[in-house]
């Protein structure tokens, strides 16, 4: 071709339209997402208005890897059907095979572990080919640990292996943790446990929890959260026989398919044969596909793609077995295929193509032709890609007559020209070349490619004639039937726009709902009111939170939540949606222990051993960080020592009780209510006799002085000592002692300056002189819990509240349709 003339090379080599009518179109964007977006429409508009078939309509690009996920995910999403070789994209990176390799490698570590506790020797080859430790005794075990972290477990659960929702997943955790709650409890029940009052509350310790640590029985653990019990449950699914199969059935048999599993590959099985196990055990993802692959339009297609690479999956696996002499374990045929970059080794072309548009490489193009063609991602740097080709032995310079020299960038430049020159001439009638053209200097430039495709005249023309456009914009609204229904719904509800506007959009959408295939399936669901967002009128629950039959269970630190924001507390309190425990909730449970055994007498005043009991426990507290840790272990230790501080001041009174429990009932307002916990610390009064009420706090947060005087906790306390609740005790010989008072004491902060080492105390008075505060609280807490007025209350707790999200007093929490 070099011989030829200049004259006829570049005859040769111009891109002129070889059809009347044929065009080039050259367009540049901002960003990578409005490319895809304007490609989508420009494909949809070609097939809908000029009537070109999805099959005579291409996609090229110059690398698979890299581009041809997101132009899959973008053009699926907008309606445009795609046909994907399979060997443009590797295996592993399909959406339906990755949660089967996923759960094939849990169950393949996991034979291996179990084997190497029994003292079996795996056979069928090393496990560890191609596993950078295998070759390195000094590096670490790959297979020391358990595969199936907290992360894994919660894909698989959450995938179409498991099927589980949010809220299924919510409703296991919290079964869960009060399963081992209740496990937890009469560890704790001798000594009394934590205080009720420490329950709930930013950093402070909870009335849940406790375990034995070397000699500490007494001391609590904290409940794991939901995940980590999870986790365990989905390893060990005997744990979800007894709960509720409503949400814990399909992790039950996800947690038993994966034992099955894990057994056979133990036995010897293939990789195919633990595979199709997987598969055939999972009923309803395989029923979904296979009546969804049933179906037209995204939904039919998408279940479509994911059958086919689930089939490539099976017939690799089938491959891998015929190739390799002996049995290939299970390990090394992942790590065979994710070590492919492209995973397909087909063994014959697609003989019937559906009707869909190719997205595929350049490379792949030679010999096709359609007649639309769009060149995707033409980008400098990426197209021409002038990087050395090869491999790290150069077994690609290997030539007759011995070593080749490298290719110069000269010749490179060279190929990536001739491939551009084969994208471009695969369009029949219409060629749309696309880059991004970023505003920034250091941005994504077009490639120089695109200049070649056309010569400026003098005069300012174009030869060939060539359109060339800056788009700025992305489409006004995409040609798809899901932004049809939105743009239609948005003109119905819309009160701005002509009764008449409004009349013809409701027309339309009633058309569209009409819409039926052969099966009766809904073809446009989404245009029927009924499945529109915020149509359907409130609901209300036939069974009440509390019967009003019954007296009104409360104990001082929910009447306190109750009233700073009753939707706080009907979320945490009733429906058990908090956060797990954290470390300083486990630090408030330490800390209210000891100063408990002190109290009693059971340890010694000694900062030296309650350090020693508090090291014994420390450990098993989860916190963030190391560091964390042991800031934490530094508070502990001024904690302690200003409660020993206080414990050995003079102050009138005599200690009578630690965690001493308490119930008792009382008329307020319309309600009977049974108001019970658990107090910190009863003393005596020495000079009246009158029972005073101490609550320890470990929390960060100091109650203001008005607050401080109908605090609720404290009130409680007092209104129970005025209606018998320490009667019992030795020290009042059976009479009824009157309230002599509450305090908090703060352990956490120090009295002031000089006083470092004492705790600040904040007295609240004595109830004898007006009671009627705190009965008017708890009638007012009583009223709303009976009717069932759960509304939010802004307020500086909301910084710490866990369903600040869900709440409607902020904006993040507000319904998005009114």
């Amino acid at each position: 071709m070099g011989r030829l003339p200049a004259a006829a090379l570049e005859q040769h080599r111009r891109l002129i339209p070889s059809r009347e009518g044929g065009r080039v179109e050259v367009y540049t964007y901002p960003t990578p997402g409005s490319e895809i977006d304007n490609i989508a429409d420009l494909l949809r508009r070609a097939h809908l208005e000029e009537g070109v078939p999805w099959g005579e309509m291409a996609v090229l690009v110059r690398a698979g890897g890299r581009s041809i996920p997101g132009f899959r995910r973008a053009l699926s999403s907008a309606g445009v059907p795609l046909e994907i070789d399979g060997d443009d994209l590797p295996l592993h990176a399909e959406p339906a095979v990755a949660p089967l390799l996923a759960a094939l490698r849990v169950c393949a570590i996991g034979a291996v572990r179990e084997r190497r506790a029994t003292g079996a020797q795996e056979d069928g080859g090393d496990p560890r080919v191609g596993d950078p430790h295998a070759r390195n005794p000094r590096a670490g075990d790959p297979y020391a640990e358990d595969p199936l972290t907290v992360e894994l477990a919660h894909t698989l659960l959450t995938g179409p292996l498991g099927g589980l929702d949010s809220a299924d997943l919510r409703r296991l955790g919290r079964a869960l943790r009060e399963e081992e709650r209740a496990a937890l409890r009469p560890a704790v029940a001798p000594t009394g446990g934590v205080s009720e009052s420490d329950s709930v509350g930013e950093g402070e310790g909870v009335n849940e929890g406790g375990g034995a640590v070397e000699g500490a029985a007494e001391l609590p653990r904290t409940v794991r959260p939901g995940e980590v019990l999870i986790r365990e449950a989905l390893a060990e699914p005997e744990r979800l026989v007894t709960l509720d199969r409503s949400f814990a059935g399909r992790a039950l048999h996800l947690g038993q398919l994966l034992r099955k599993v894990r057994e056979t590959i133990a036995g010897g099985a293939s990789a195919e044969d633990a595979l199709w196990a997987l598969w055939d055990g999972s009923e309803r993802w395989r029923r979904r596909l296979e009546t969804g692959a049933l179906r037209p339009g995204t939904a039919g297609r998408n279940a479509d793609r994911d059958l086919d690479a689930v089939c490539a999956l099976f017939e690799t696996a089938a491959r891998a077995e015929e190739r390799v002499k002996g049995p290939l374990g299970a390990l090394n045929f992942l790590a065979e295929l994710e070590r492919q970059d492209i995973a397909a080794d087909t063994l014959s072309g697609r003989t019937v193509r559906p009707d869909a548009v190719r997205l595929l490489t350049a490379h792949r193009s030679k010999g096709l032709e359609w007649r639309v063609v769009v060149v995707a991602g033409v980008q400098e740097g990426l197209w021409p890609d002038l990087r050395r080709r090869g491999s790290l032995l150069e077994a690609d310079r290997i030539g007759r007559d011995g070593l080749a020299e490298p290719l110069s960038p000269g010749a490179l430049l060279g190929e990536e020209r001739r491939l551009f020159y084969v994208a471009a001439t695969r369009a029949k009638e219409r060629l749309v070349v696309t880059a991004v053209k970023a505003p920034a200097e250091d941005g994504d430039e077009p490639s120089r490619f695109l200049r070649e495709l056309y010569r400026e005249a003098k005069d300012g023309s174009r030869v060939p004639a060539v359109t060339v456009e800056d788009v700025t914009h992305r489409p006004r609204r995409p040609l798809a039937v899901a932004a049809l229904v939105a743009e239609l719904r948005a003109a119905t509800v819309d009160p701005s726009r002509s009764p008449e506007l409004r009349e013809a959009a409701a027309q339309r959408l009633v058309r569209l709902a009409a819409l039926s295939d052969d099966d009766g399936f809904p073809l446009v669901p989404s245009a029927h009111p009924q499945r529109w967002w915020g149509m359907a009128d409130s609901t209300e629950n036939a069974v009440p939170v509390r019967d009003p039959g019954q007296p009104l269970a409360l104990s001082g630190s929910a009447l306190e939540s109750v009233n700073s924001c009753g939707l706080q507390w009907f979320l945490g309190r009733e429906v058990h949606a908090e956060q797990a425990s954290s470390g300083a909730q486990g630090f408030g449970n330490v800390v209210h222990v000891l100063a408990e055994e002190v109290g009693s007498g059971r340890t010694r005043a000694d900062l030296g051993v309650l350090m020693e009991r508090l090291d014994t426990v420390w450990d098993a507290l989860a916190f963030d960080a190391p560091w964390k840790s042991e800031q934490e272990k530094g508070e502990a230790r001024a904690a302690l020592e200003r409660f020993l501080t206080w414990h050995a001041s003079e102050r009138g009174r005599v200690p009578v009780a630690t965690e001493h429990p308490f119930e008792v009932e009382l008329k307020v307002g319309d309600h009977v209510v049974r108001i019970r916990g658990s107090m910190d610390r009863v003393e005596r009064e020495t000079a009246t006799g009158a029972a005073f009420v101490v609550d320890f706090k470990t929390g960060k947060r100091v109650v203001s002085g008005p607050e401080l005087l109908t605090h609720p906790q404290l009130g409680v306390y007092q209104l129970a000592v005025a209606e018998g609740a320490v009667d019992a005790l030795e020290a009042f010989e059976g009479t009824r002692p009157e309230p002599g008072g509450a305090e908090l004491v703060q352990l956490r902060q120090a009295a002031g300056k000089g006083s470092e080492d004492s705790p600040k105390v904040q007295p609240q008075p004595s109830l004898r002189e007006d009671p009627a505060w705190i009965e008017g609280l708890l009638a007012e807490a009583a009223d709303r819990i009976v009717n069932e007025r759960f509304t939010p209350t802004v307020g500086p707790g909301c910084d710490h509240c866990s369903f600040r999200r869900s709440c409607t007093g902020h904006p993040e929490g507000r319904q998005v349709v009114d």
